[in-house]
């Protein structure tokens, strides 16, 4: 059964279109949460997150866009299983040499949407291999040594794109006006 069949058989309440989604992104959903939440969380715990998201997607399946089914759903389980993790008093993994945005007003939510779509375009420009390193590593929290694997790289070629994409994408955002506005960058 095609995404656009069993969105449309799950906004109208259709029980069995969550059950064949279920079945079908479950191993998905399990594989990203387990890349953020693993080891820390019960096991108990890590069940309750994958029930959580597609309570979500049960709750929510009109803002679910055709197409997008895979996407909404790799974005409720991060937000989802970091829920968990501060629920927890748990912390987040951090990268050693991430970079940060220094936005005014991120409350704003204009801005901070601007943002995410410049940061999307940003991610898009990326070449290949880098484009897929970027969305293996921080969106479906990929370890760079998987990453390598699967791409049939070296793990410190993985580490090396990492950190020239941060780059790039720094510098994409400083020239769209984003970033650090003290200088100090």
């Amino acid at each position: 059964m095609t995404e656009a069949v069993l969105l449309s058989r799950l906004k109208k309440g259709d029980s069995r279109a969550l059950n064949t989604i279920m079945a079908q992104y479950g191993p998905y959903v399990q594989t990203i949460e387990a890349n953020i939440t693993i080891p820390p969380l019960q096991p108990e715990d890590v069940e309750e997150v994958s029930s959580d998201v597609f309570l979500a997607l049960w709750n929510n399946a009109d803002a679910v866009e055709e197409g997008k089914l895979k996407a909404w759903l790799a974005a409720v389980t991060r937000n989802t299983a970091k829920n968990k993790l501060r629920s927890n008093h748990l912390a987040l993994p951090l990268e050693d040499d991430f970079f940060i945005l220094d936005v005014p007003d991120v409350e704003d939510e204009l801005l901070e949407q601007e943002l995410q779509k410049l940061t999307r375009e940003a991610v898009a420009s990326l070449p290949e291999p880098e484009h897929s390193i970027f969305v293996r590593h921080y969106f479906l929290y990929q370890k760079t040594a998987e990453i390598a694997a699967a791409l049939d790289l070296n793990a410190s070629t993985v580490r090396s794109k990492l950190l020239r994409g941060r780059e790039k994408l720094k510098e994409y955002l400083l020239e769209r006006g984003y970033g650090c506005e003290d200088g100090s960058c």
